[in-house]
């Protein structure tokens, strides 16, 4: 694991929302809520094909 951090987490979510629902801002956070982001560095990778 790299970095576990609240920073930038709700921008981060509204931006897939964005993408993936079509809307501005994500539709399903409830009031109180915490996002976090885990940011991870792979160990290793693997290819097929």
């Amino acid at each position: 694991m790299v970095e576990i951090t609240e920073e930038g987490a709700s921008a981060h979510i509204d931006k897939m929302a964005k993408k993936y629902l079509g809307v501005d801002k994500y539709p399903y956070g409830q009031p109180g809520e915490v996002r976090v982001l885990y940011k991870i560095k792979p160990e290793h990778t693997q290819v097929m094909g």
